[in-house]
């Protein structure tokens, strides 16, 4: 059974998700048969439908942390996994924050999955997928980026943050690292990564191929696939840019496809 990502958007940062210049429905990752919908923006339902996704198949609903082009629609979404309600079912994982403190998470969907709170170092499995969260990061709420084990591969995804010292640690080696990137320069009061931070990310964790996603104004502007080709040449390693609807397979190095 294949393996692979659609991404339901790549828009990063307020100006782009707000003015829809891409999508803003975040990914869902198919592996090995088990579906996992993570981050699920402004528009992700209609996103799924235009992409003949259905939510009834997912088996998990991941939160990176409560920002709303992160979490948006986590509620209809959580209604349309389960039928209405009507057939509760599949995990719904997030931080805390996402919980207890001005929750994005409404209190009647919560009666239709089982709830797990993420943390630094917990995880679990999904089916015959692991799933965890190594660290958190460095943003202005509770963020955690994810880890995906499936077949023996690795999928990492680094979300919105800050650089800091020990970010590219746990992601050494995977075969497909996800980042988000919003920022070609860097601005100390914006929590977000940049281009020279992604750079520097790559070289240090050494995936099989980087792919880079949630593109805010300046990257757009300077052409995020041309950002992905100067990665390349400068770290030896295979980048490329998400485009939305893009569907890349996950079990090997095979071209993408939409």
């Amino acid at each position: 059974m294949s393996s692979s990502v659609t991404f339901l958007g790549t828009a990063g940062g307020r100006t782009v998700v707000l003015g829809q210049m891409r999508q803003s429905g975040g990914m869902w990752f198919e592996l090995d048969g088990t579906n996992i919908l993570h981050d699920p923006g402004p528009g992700c339902l209609v996103r799924c439908k235009q992409y003949r996704l259905s939510p009834r198949r997912l088996d998990a609903i991941i939160l990176s942390h409560r920002h709303i082009d992160h979490s948006n629609d986590v509620n209809i979404i959580t209604e349309a996994m389960t039928g209405g309600g009507f057939e509760p079912k599949g995990l719904l994982i997030a931080p805390k924050q996402c919980l207890d403190e001005d929750p994005v998470v409404l209190k009647y969907v919560r009666e239709f999955v089982e709830i797990i709170q993420s943390h630094e170092g917990v995880s679990l499995n999904i089916n015959d997928v692991k799933v965890s969260f190594p660290l958190r990061l460095h943003h202005t709420v509770e963020t955690y980026g994810t880890i995906l084990e499936f077949q023996n591969r690795k999928v990492g995804y680094i979300p919105d943050t800050e650089y800091f010292e020990e970010l590219s640690r746990p992601y050494r080696n995977v075969d497909t690292l996800i980042l988000n990137v919003v920022r070609i320069t860097r601005n100390p009061r914006i929590s977000h990564l940049n281009i020279d931070d992604v750079m520097r990310i790559v070289s240090e964790a050494r995936p099989k191929r980087a792919v880079l996603t949630h593109f805010g104004m300046q990257v757009l502007k300077a052409s995020p696939e041309y950002q992905a080709k100067r990665i390349t040449e400068n770290t030896g390693i295979d980048t490329i840019a998400a485009s939305d609807g893009m569907k890349l397979p996950l079990d090997s190095k095979g071209s993408l496809f939409i």
